[in-house]
């Protein structure tokens, strides 16, 4: 992510909004063929240093008047990211250093061509020095700096798809910065639920649900400690929910942040801003035994009963659990359906951990027969089956 000295924000006192930094196709098209000149840059510069690919950078950026250098220095930020470089992983860069200085001290002064007095050239220095270490001079100069960062080598470029990747990279990346002075992140999801918990749970966030009444639902992110100290520290938890929340779909979020002056602004964004995630956006179903099941229910209700995919959450505290399947009669029964394959013992523990909680739900558990999985007392007899879920069986139970 970006830090933020490469973080560019435009403050609107009068709406108390802020806008993060964004690059549109409509008004900053010409910044395509600047992002493959950078993205070439990187591709030819393995073994050159880090300051020498930034300057390059730099000069490449230098013809455009709606740069500015925090733009740059993002730039920069964003292709490093993709890229690896030779560090001094067993600290012998010092080490190295101190040996070719000493060897090189005796020698001193250097001259670019030998004459009277002065003998030594620094030609002849390198290939005496190289010689006593048992290394070429190539292999000194790509080690000795290895422990500054600006020195270190560029190794391998692995780079974005394309251009307009590069560019879209960026506007999220600004969006991210952009909540490392936040205190609380409000999100209303009408689709990806358990999605968001998962991108949510990854991030280490707090969080706080809330069934709306049209069946959405609310995501509160906040930290007291962030609120009390304006630490940035829980900010940085809430950008690295970004990428994740973008691969979902039907969202909108809205930020509370510190701006100048002490005074709070919105950052709103949303699914429909046009922020392209790089994280891939999770399958519909979380295996093949509840999309075989899906397959096999049909669209038309059976014996009066219609079967809806993850339709709602149930939650306690910090624990949530986003049932398969609900089964909702046409006189208004509703039913929960957890369907509980062949996992590992750690998982199958974790779940009836889960489960255990939230006995009291109208739920339906199907176990795999092959699964070691014990139901947790008040959860009802469970459906045993054979390698798939029949909806015979189902509506048998129900």
């Amino acid at each position: 992510m970006l830090t933020n000295a490469e973080s560019i924000l435009e403050y609107d006192d009068a709406s108390r909004r802020v806008r993060p930094d964004r690059l549109l196709r409509q008004t900053h098209g010409h910044y395509l063929d600047y992002a493959e000149r950078m993205l070439a840059c990187y591709a030819r510069g393995v073994g050159q240093t880090r300051r020498e690919l930034h300057r390059g950078i730099e000069s490449i950026c230098a013809t455009l008047e709606d740069c500015p250098l925090r733009r740059v220095r993002a730039f920069c930020k964003l292709l490093d990211e993709v890229s690896v470089y030779d560090t001094d992983r067993r600290g012998g860069a010092a080490k190295l250093r101190r040996q070719v200085f000493l060897l090189a001290a005796p020698l001193h002064p250097l001259v670019t061509q030998a004459e009277g007095l002065f003998a030594t050239t620094e030609a002849d220095a390198k290939r005496r020095i190289a010689a006593e270490l048992g290394m070429t001079w190539e292999q000194i100069d790509h080690r000795l700096f290895a422990d500054v960062i600006e020195f270190q080598r560029l190794d391998r470029f692995d780079g974005y798809p394309d251009a307009a990747a590069f560019l879209a990279r960026y506007n999220v990346a600004q969006t991210q910065a952009a909540l490392y002075r936040a205190e609380r992140l409000s999100v209303w999801s009408r689709t990806d639920h358990k999605s968001i918990i998962r991108y949510a749970k990854l991030a280490r966030l707090m969080h706080d649900i809330e069934r709306q009444r049209n069946g959405s639902y609310l995501f509160r992110f906040d930290g007291p400690a962030s609120i009390l100290r304006r630490s940035t520290r829980y900010g940085v938890a809430m950008a690295r929910l970004v990428p994740g929340l973008l691969s979902c779909r039907d969202w909108h979020a809205v930020a509370k942040l510190h701006g100048p002056r002490g005074r709070r602004y919105a950052l709103e964004f949303s699914s429909e801003d046009g922020l392209r995630s790089p994280v891939v956006g999770a399958s519909d179903f979380d295996s093949d035994l509840e999309a075989d099941f899906f397959a096999s229910w049909g669209d038309a209700p059976r014996d009066g009963w219609k079967l809806e995919r993850e339709p709602e959450l149930l939650h306690h505290g910090q624990t949530v659990f986003t049932p398969d399947f609900a089964l909702v009669h046409q006189d208004g029964r509703r039913v929960l359906l957890e369907i509980i394959g062949y996992w590992t013992p750690e998982y199958l523990l974790s779940k009836a951990q889960v489960l255990a909680r939230f006995r009291s739900s109208n739920l339906i558990i199907a176990i795999d027969h092959n699964a070691s999985f014990t139901v947790p007392a008040d959860c009802g007899e469970p459906i045993l089956f054979r390698k798939r879920l029949k909806p015979e069986d189902v509506l048998a139970r129900l």
